[in-house]
């Protein structure tokens, strides 16, 4: 994967925000991937960067939510709070070694599937060709 740095413009932060939905403590149906990939089109970021921000900067900062018990947020994230939670706990892409990816992997593996299908209808969209491909 490429390198990317941490960037904090409106793109992002709706990109941020759109994927930080695959980690709330909610059933997420047909609609509501289709919802977050419009969203996630909308910014009009690559495929790769979205792959770079669910795996190092959102994944990192929310996997507990899905395993907090008695269960974690279900209504959605705060911009603030969310943000203020992936700069403590993003991984930098100089620090991507194997544990990391072993990490990325546990953070990931409970919404992987939902993500691959949020790929999938983004890549499908008309707007795909804007964006690159995995």
């Amino acid at each position: 994967m490429s390198e990317m740095r941490f960037i904090d413009d409106q793109a992002h932060r709706s990109a941020r925000l759109a994927i930080s939905q695959l980690f709330l403590d909610t059933e997420l149906d047909e609609l509501d991937l289709k919802s977050i990939a419009r969203e996630l089109t909308a910014t009009g970021l690559p495929v790769e960067e979205l792959q770079w921000i669910y795996e190092t900067e959102v994944a990192p900062a929310c996997w507990r939510n899905l395993r907090a018990l008695p269960g974690g947020a279900w209504s959605g994230f705060d911009e603030r709070s969310l943000t203020t939670a992936i700069n403590q706990h993003r991984i930098k892409a100089s620090n991507l070694n194997f544990w990391h990816r072993l990490l990325v992997r546990r953070w990931t593996s409970d919404t992987s599937q939902q993500w691959r299908q949020v790929l999938a209808l983004i890549q499908s969209s008309p707007d795909a060709s804007r964006q690159s491909k995995l």
